[in-house]
């Protein structure tokens, strides 16, 4: 099989553009999306290795140019004990913290890096305070190219410890992410002082080759045979939602599926633009003051219209949850499944419950939430407080004092 990669057009007035193209439509301000030749069947008997098993389905790369560290095919896990506790007939949970890098965003920095090579870039930019910094950072090691990070002035020094562990350089830049015209802006520079390198800032209206790498969870979900009735998705700019969207109608286009999940978009109460936009029916999304949610990766206060499109052509929603039931949701998937998420994973748990209650969903449907990262990238440090555990005085008593616990039903940490 041959890359079936077209070329990238506005998703308005289908005007086209370089493959490299970095911005919006000029024309008519559209986001612009890559078109793939889409004849035939779609194939199955992939082995498993990465994402770049769906290389055909991705950008032009050629294969002594691709950065991988061993991407993708993330497990795609039934979790009843969850679904039972929330009354919902059947929840799967896709673990994107089982990447390299533990999330998502390991996907796009693959695919980014190995556009360095193809293209001869001679580096790599970002702005960025967690996830994608980290995946980016590393990507460049192993691609062993110059990377830059714009960081804000106050970035959470439980990712940037992972960032840094990379080696990339990093530049504070203050009110780095006030509005969405300062994070062009600072962009903007960046590419000014460093032509010769590649803005890899992974947001559909900046760069819009970097969606593609989520169409691929949507070929692992409908390859595991459980197409879920909803997906839940966590939103900041939109991108996993909008690849996710992209990568159903594919299969679908192709003959693989004769319905596609209904996506439901989901925030933290504080920080939800794109939840409102949907909610007002709007055709864009209006920005908002400072947002607030201890969903930090997900911590926005403005977004893209691509997003809103999926949501509406999917028939999904969106819903936005508060930061108790945020956190419970993390805590609770621990328990129930062993599934140990970042706290902006969390938000797509928590919504469950929510919808539910809200009527938007039947407990006898079925949902698969994308927990985009690993619970060690983001997680309540007081939450490990050793004070609360059960404590035996001595080793001779020991076992008294864990016939008190067993009787007493004291087996963990005390809430």
């Amino acid at each position: 099989m041959t890359n079936r990669f077209r070329f990238l057009a506005c998703s308005n007035c289908a005007t086209t553009y370089p493959t490299d193209y970095h911005s919006r439509c000029t024309k008519c301000g559209g986001i612009l999306e890559a078109h793939y030749r889409l004849e035939g069947k779609f194939p199955t008997d992939f082995e498993r290795r990465s994402m770049w098993d769906f290389a055909d389905f991705l950008p032009p790369v050629k294969e002594e140019n691709v950065v991988s560290l061993g991407e993708g095919w993330t497990p795609h896990v039934p979790s009843p004990n969850f679904a039972k506790r929330v009354g919902l007939r059947h929840v799967w949970c896709k673990l994107e913290g089982c990447n390299p890098t533990g999330s998502f965003k390991d996907r796009t920095a693959s695919l980014g890096l190995s556009l360095v090579r193809e293209w001869g870039k001679k580096g790599v930019f970002a702005a960025s305070d967690g996830n994608a910094g980290a995946a980016i950072s590393a990507y460049s090691a192993r691609a062993q190219v110059r990377c830059l990070i714009l960081i804000s002035e106050d970035a959470p020094t439980q990712k940037l410890a992972q960032i840094m562990i990379y080696s990339p350089t990093l530049l504070r830049v203050r009110g780095l992410y006030e509005s969405a015209s300062s994070l062009e802006s600072a962009l903007a520079q960046a590419q000014d002082v460093l032509p010769d390198w590649l803005n890899l800032f992974i947001w559909a209206p900046f760069n819009p080759l970097l969606v593609e790498p989520y169409t691929s969870i949507a070929y692992e979900i409908a390859l595991n045979k459980e197409i879920p009735d909803y997906i839940f998705v966590p939103v900041a700019g939109g991108e996993l939602l909008s690849g996710i969207s992209r990568g159903f109608q594919e299969l679908r286009e192709m003959g693989m599926l004769d319905r596609t999940p209904k996506l439901v978009a989901v925030q933290g109460k504080g920080a939800d633009p794109t939840v409102q936009a949907i909610e007002k029916g709007l055709d864009k999304v209006l920005e908002t003051g400072p947002p607030v949610t201890v969903a930090g990766a997900i911590r926005v206060n403005f977004g893209a219209e691509h997003s809103i499109k999926a949501v509406r052509k999917s028939g999904g929603f969106g819903i936005s949850v508060t930061d108790e039931q945020i956190l419970n949701a993390q805590k609770q998937i621990a328990r129930d499944e062993g599934i140990f998420c970042e706290i902006s994973s969390a938000v797509a748990l928590a919504a469950i419950s929510e919808a539910l209650s809200l009527g938007k969903m039947g407990a006898d449907e079925t949902a698969t939430t994308i927990l985009t990262g690993a619970g060690l990238k983001d997680y309540l440090s007081t939450d490990a407080d050793l004070s609360r555990a059960p404590i035996s005085e001595s080793v001779s008593s020991l076992s008294m004092t864990l016939k008190k616990v067993i009787a007493t039903g004291r087996t963990e940490v005390a809430a």
